[in-house]
């Protein structure tokens, strides 16, 4: 009996140790917010953090990009594929990193350094309504949240000494991120939720698209 009490124990202690918190990010009404960004201020020494040899890709599908926001490790490489049938100009004019790839379709030549951290914003010369991010983050590991607004905590709560949260739509602008001291997470249900202001989004339309009735070869 005493031994089947012990190993209870310590099955209770295995699964407790092993279970990991949840964040999840909502809005001012509550609404889960995906594509938000949460990354994780240390104590002491961050975790290194290791850059894929492979490039990261951000594709650009119906007009839009894809994914809507891409996380990667300062360092990483970016492709910009167009899978559209149509021909893409992307650029941006970010401090974090200011390029320009001409108007284009296909696979483009080589994928494109990313060098310093920070928010990348993207668009595109011919469609206006086609925005997308890339959160190019440094010491400070980054996750970006499900459609449900979660993310798994990969760290045990005494290494952090703060959590900070981005999102694209955030009133206090896309190059701000929110910074909550560990002490004051919110906690419900043993898990961390943050209320992030949002502005609503923007509806997807442009002077291109008054013209997406023409024949498939008059479109750009």
């Amino acid at each position: 009996m005493t031994r089947l009490i012990i190993s209870a124990f310590f099955l209770f202690t295995c699964v407790f140790a092993s279970a990991q918190t949840t964040i999840k990010v909502v809005d001012q009404i509550n609404q889960p917010l995906a594509d938000a960004v949460v990354s994780f201020v240390f104590k002491g020494a961050p975790p290194v953090t290791s850059v894929s040899p492979t490039p990261y890709i951000m594709d650009q599908v119906s007009k839009a990009f894809l994914p809507h926001v891409l996380v990667v490790p300062k360092g990483a490489q970016v492709s910009f594929p167009n899978s559209d049938y149509i021909r893409h100009h992307v650029y941006s004019f970010s401090e974090a990193k200011t390029f320009e790839l001409r108007l284009y379709h296909g696979q483009p030549k080589a994928p494109l350094d990313f060098t310093q951290s920070g928010i990348v914003v993207l668009g595109c010369n011919i469609h206006d309504s086609m925005v997308g991010y890339i959160y190019v983050y440094d010491d400070k590991p980054a996750i970006k949240t499900s459609v449900l607004g979660l993310v798994t905590m990969p760290y045990a709560a005494d290494q952090l000494e703060a959590i900070t949260v981005w999102h694209a739509r955030a009133k206090i602008g896309v190059d701000r991120l929110r910074t909550i001291k560990l002490d004051d997470l919110k906690f419900v249900d043993g898990n961390i939720e943050i209320t992030i202001e949002v502005n609503p989004p923007e509806k997807r339309d442009s002077f291109e698209n008054l013209f997406s009735d023409l024949p498939l070869g008059d479109k750009l």
